[in-house]
């Protein structure tokens, strides 16, 4: 993870209320900006703050989440890789929005190296999105492996390539999920109130499906696809912590908004999102 270690290494430079305030504004700024590109892309079916305030729920629903950690720092990259790849779709000059998408999926695997797993999220989004094309695939190809290139030429320009090379594929590989830090009983709940609503989520999102147009329907495909290929990185991830698991809060909250938007019944929205809400609660005040 260089690009993570290297603000590690800066944030011992300041006082840690300062380091606080730096998650702060990027749990904010990612939450401004997640809405943002949901209601540019027209994922849901109308626009609503609703996004923002699930990612907000969700992305502080446990402690782990909050403080900082190198899939913070991922998961701002990845609302601007949203954003290039959606675009993609019936655009007239694909191939900068491609190579800009890949770029920075690149970059968020070097603060991140199990992100890399998100490159099976990227080769879905333009199998779907766009016909094939060479060049496009070329462009993407070039995106991916530049950043990978430069970092490769630093450590070798400071003969530490081999220190590098043993950190990344000789040290080993978790091989294993262990799911003992989050399916315990401290936190069982809050875990079951997101599975029953994500659960109504996809449910309610099978009722409307035909009624919205062609490209929500794609992108909300994708959103779907991306969390077990979320699932995925963790797998491969040798960090037993629990902030592993913010990798899949973007795509999880944008469901549990849809749900909350295209509810009928006011009052079993308005439970849910208390249940959702106690559970914070206790993850915070009662533990």
């Amino acid at each position: 993870m260089p690009l993570y270690d290297l603000i590690v290494r800066g944030l011992t430079y300041i006082p840690p209320v300062l380091s606080v305030f730096l998650a702060f504004l990027l749990f904010t700024s990612q939450a401004i900006h997640i809405n943002h590109v949901i209601d540019k892309h027209e994922v849901l079916y109308k626009q609503s703050w609703l996004p923002a305030l699930m990612f907000i729920i969700i992305a502080g629903l446990f402690p782990p989440f909050l403080w900082i950690h190198p899939i913070l720092f991922v998961n701002s990259l990845l609302i601007f890789v949203f954003d290039k790849v959606f675009s993609l779709y019936k655009h007239p000059a694909p191939l900068a929005l491609s190579f800009d998408g890949a770029f920075l999926l690149s970059l968020a695997a070097l603060f991140y190296l199990p992100t890399i797993f998100l490159f099976l999220f990227y080769i879905l989004c333009i199998l779907i999105l766009r016909p094939f094309s060479w060049r496009l695939w070329t462009v993407s190809i070039m995106g991916l492996l530049l950043p990978f290139f430069f970092a490769f030429f630093y450590y070798f320009w400071n003969d530490e390539l081999m220190s590098f090379y043993e950190r990344v594929f000789v040290s080993g590989i978790k091989r294993q999920i262990d799911l003992a830090h989050i399916f315990n009983v401290k936190y069982i709940l809050s875990v079951v109130i997101v599975g029953i609503l994500f659960i109504l989520s996809l449910l309610k999102l099978q009722t409307n499906y035909f009624k919205n147009v062609t490209k929500s329907r794609l992108i909300q495909q994708l959103l779907v696809l991306l969390i077990p290929i979320g699932i995925l990185s963790v797998l491969f991830s040798r960090d037993e912590s629990l902030y592993r698991y913010s990798i899949i809060v973007l795509p999880v909250s944008i469901y549990l908004a849809y749900y909350f938007l295209s509810g009928k019944k006011r009052w079993v929205m308005e439970v849910m999102f208390l249940l959702l809400c106690a559970g914070w609660i206790y993850n915070y005040f009662v533990i």
